[in-house]
Parts: C-alpha cells; structure tokens; sequence
C-alpha cells in the first residue's frame, strides 16, 4: 500500500539525503521543494514571493501527489515543516484524502546542521540555497522542533565531530 512522508527538519540536518534513501528503499517519488523553487524561480526573493511560490508549488505537489497515491506510488514531500501549523495542516489533508502517512523529523545539533549547510554551500548548484551564519541564526529562531504530543517519528542523526565550524545560536 502507498504512503506519504512528510520529512522534517531544519536546514542541514540530512532531510535530502535521508528522503532519497527513503525514496530507493521504498520506491517512492520525492519532491524536493530547493530541487524546484531553485531552478524555477532563481535564490533571491523578497519573503512575501518566496512565500507565495512555495504556496503554488505546495499544491502542485498535493495535487501531483493524490494522482501518484492512486497509482500505488509512495511519494516524499522533503519540505522541511519547520512548524507545528505546517505540521498539523499536512496531516490533516493526508488524513482527509485516506492516506496512510508519517510525518519525520530528523534530529540533528544546530552545529551539525550549520556545519553541513556551509560544507553544502560550495558544491550546491541549483540543488540548495547558500547559508550564511546569520541567516542560519535567524533561521533557527523560526523553526520549531515537534513536540512529545504530535503524531511524529522521531529519528536522531549523529552530530558532527568537527568543533570548528562557527554557528551562532
């Protein structure tokens, strides 16, 4: 039976690279919203547009994703749902379509997620954004780590070994 993967995390913290091993292991279709908003709509936006665009391509992907789940298709969404409300709402237009679905966060230190965000920024491509330490720090003021009471697996990353990266928190 397909199922739908809501994979959470902040920045860095190993979503894209889980989320395609999810993906092989359970021959599921993932949608990666850097892998598209990148390409489509370039790195720089004011955050009202940037908004907006990850609103469209939200609903591209549900819509994309309902076709897929009645085909028997798995589908990830490696979106991030830094908060609660992201959360809830996924969940509640999963459940109200009848599919079965999980919602994961992975767990990793903010200096570990910084870390491999920098380590990113070299090779990225169109594939992330570029960090910068303040924008990671602002960053991690908006995100919001699930709670015990939300419907959520919990799945914690090893943290880095490497002391010299500088982060702020």
């Amino acid at each position: 039976m397909a199922k739908i993967y809501f994979i959470c995390g902040f920045i860095g913290s190993g979503k894209t690279t889980y989320s395609k091993q999810l993906a092989k292991s359970q021959s599921a279709f993932r949608f990666s919203m850097d892998e598209w908003m990148i390409p489509l709509f370039g790195e720089h936006m004011p955050r009202e547009l940037f908004d907006q665009r990850i609103g469209i391509l939200t609903e591209l992907f549900k819509t994309a994703s309902i076709q897929m789940m009645q085909l028997d298709t798995s589908v990830i969404f490696d979106f991030g749902f830094w908060n609660r409300k992201k959360r809830d709402d996924i969940a509640i237009w999963a459940h109200s379509e009848g599919f079965e679905y999980e919602i994961i966060y992975l767990d990793a230190s903010f200096e570990t997620c910084c870390e491999r965000a920098y380590q990113r920024n070299s090779g990225r491509k169109e594939q992330a954004y570029e960090m910068t330490p303040d924008m990671m720090d602002m960053f991690w003021q908006w995100f919001e780590v699930p709670t015990s009471d939300e419907k959520v697996t919990f799945v914690k990353l090893p943290d880095s070994n490497n002391n010299e990266t500088v982060c702020k928190k």
